[in-house]
């Protein structure tokens, strides 16, 4: 009997076994077929970076097309689609480059390509500049939610029939308060999941505005009183072509997420890459060609900077697309004050890591800790760096912020004044300078370190390409800055709403 046992137990262990052997692959299947939907797919990662390229310049690109008028402006238009395509793929290929001179590095941004190309000394002005866009995009999204909240307000209280003289909400302090104190405890979240659905939402309210807005411009040219204004195809000044060109360069901003989405994106191939970038920028382009073909024919040369501003108070369509645009961008504030308080904050443990050094301009490598990168290029990590920062640091950090934008907010009376510098710095320098500079000094840097360098004729083009697109940006940067300045002392933008500085003012609501 211990005999048969014995065959017996052996004979279990052996179909054990077998099932094991057996179920092993079919497992394996089962966990590759995980990791495929649960890291980035291509549908996702199109949505990732169409989101991030759409945004309040949206309302801003109707007035940009006044300016320019409407052949040169969609001349502009599509070429600076096209670059924003090219510079893409760009990303892709300093990349490489980064890997190639430096084996085992971790290239997860803008930082780190500056690194790599131009030392710690380019990491520091990129993050001195990805700060100071930021910032401006944090006080734009303030100004555009409290217009979108004022002219709410303005329905609801003609529609109540309560008009008082004198009113507390035509105070840009107390609207900007109404909307944002509220949202304060968001913004010191150290994570950001619970705020995945503003990329969902933002797609829905900007989509419900352009649908919105093309209701109304088909109901106008349909209308029996509709009376067509002549049409400007050409700008009328110099000014004007530098403010379509500075609007229109913010509208595909998104390139700063290219990278953490590669590393996200299942089987990142080139190809697969150029499929992200190409089908994303694409249709960001027709949504906004929408938004702006439904503006300017609704409006055509008479269109303020925020296109909202010129529809009717009492409209209840574009009520709802106001609401609409007024959470998305209540809600995308601590989603876009959270990767400006790590800038701050990596800048200062940067420039802390080479106080303590003391690097000397001699023996100062490119990348700290060369040979064999560590972490990110002896720097700590983002989020070890967030785990660092104390609570009591986090939250003054986060009221400096939200302190800093909420007072511009209140007393700068045009998103205009503001969204000249965005254009400025953001389409330029981010958009054409950066990425055209390293990827034109990392190509160099191969071409020395590499045995036998190769010159072919297509590498050729593309150093001219990358060589054209820097010297745009640079010619761009002092112009769009001359604009901005200019604007700011000649007082060019009116104010678009109804709040003011004062206390309590005279209120002048329709009837």
């Amino acid at each position: 009997s211990n005999f048969d046992s014995n065959i017996k137990l052996r004979q279990k262990k052996t179909s054990m076994q077998a099932n094991r052997e057996q179920s092993t692959p079919r497992f394996m299947k089962l966990r590759q077929i995980f990791q495929i939907y649960t890291r980035g797919t291509i549908s996702s990662s199109v949505f990732n970076l169409f989101t991030t390229s759409v945004g309040a310049g949206t309302l801003s690109l109707p007035y940009a097309f006044s300016q320019g008028g409407l052949l040169f402006s969609g001349v502009v238009f599509f070429l600076v689609l096209l670059i924003s395509i090219i510079v893409g793929l760009m990303l892709y290929s300093t990349k490489s480059y980064c890997q190639e001179l430096y084996p085992g590095m971790d290239v997860a941004g803008y930082e780190d390509i500056a690194v790599a190309a131009f030392g710690t000394v380019g990491r520091i002005v990129v993050l001195v500049i990805l700060v100071v866009f930021l910032v401006l995009c944090l006080v734009a999204y303030m100004i555009y939610t409290r217009d979108q909240l004022d002219l709410v307000l303005q329905y609801v209280v003609v529609k109540t029939g309560n008009i008082p003289d004198c009113s507390v909400f035509t105070n840009c302090a107390v609207l900007v308060t109404l909307a944002f104190i509220p949202l304060f405890p968001f913004t010191l979240l150290r994570d950001l999941t619970p705020m995945q659905f503003t990329s969902a939402l933002s797609f829905l309210g900007v989509t419900f505005t352009a649908v919105a807005m093309t209701i109304r411009a088909v109901q106008l040219h349909g209308s029996p009183a509709f009376k067509p204004q002549p049409i400007q195809l050409y700008p009328t000044s110099v000014i004007g072509a530098i403010t379509c060109v500075s609007y229109s360069s913010l509208c595909f901003l998104c390139h700063f997420n290219i990278l953490p989405l590669q590393k996200e994106l299942y089987h990142p191939t080139r190809a697969r890459m150029t499929m992200v970038v190409v089908v994303s920028l694409v249709t960001a382009y027709l949504l906004y060609s929408t938004v702006v073909f439904s503006g300017y024919f609704t409006f055509y040369n008479n269109i303020n900077e925020d296109i909202l501003t010129n529809y009717d108070f009492d409209d209840l369509l574009i009520t709802a697309a106001r609401i609409a645009i007024f959470f998305t961008l209540l809600f995308c504030y601590p989603v876009l004050l959270h990767p400006t308080r790590s800038s701050i904050n990596r800048l200062v443990m940067t420039i802390k890591y080479l106080l303590d050094t003391h690097p000397s301009s001699e023996d100062t490598p490119l990348l700290p800790g060369m040979p064999g990168i560590q972490g990110s290029h002896g720097y700590p990590h983002q989020a070890s760096l967030h785990q660092k920062v104390p609570p009591f640091v986090w939250v003054c950090e986060t009221w400096m912020i939200f302190g800093s934008t909420f007072l511009a907010a209140s007393y700068v009376p045009n998103v205009g004044y503001v969204w000249n510098f965005v254009g400025s710095i953001g389409g330029t320098v981010l958009l054409y300078i950066f990425p055209s500079a390293a990827f034109l000094c990392l190509r160099y840097k191969l071409h020395v370190a590499r045995s036998k360098p190769q010159r072919k004729c297509s590498s050729i083009c593309k150093d001219l390409v990358a060589m054209a697109i820097l010297i745009v940006g640079l010619c761009l940067l002092v112009v769009e800055n001359y604009s901005a300045v200019n604007d700011i002392i000649n007082t060019a933008h009116d104010p678009l709403s109804l709040c003011s500085q004062l206390a309590c003012v005279k209120a002048s609501w329709p009837v």
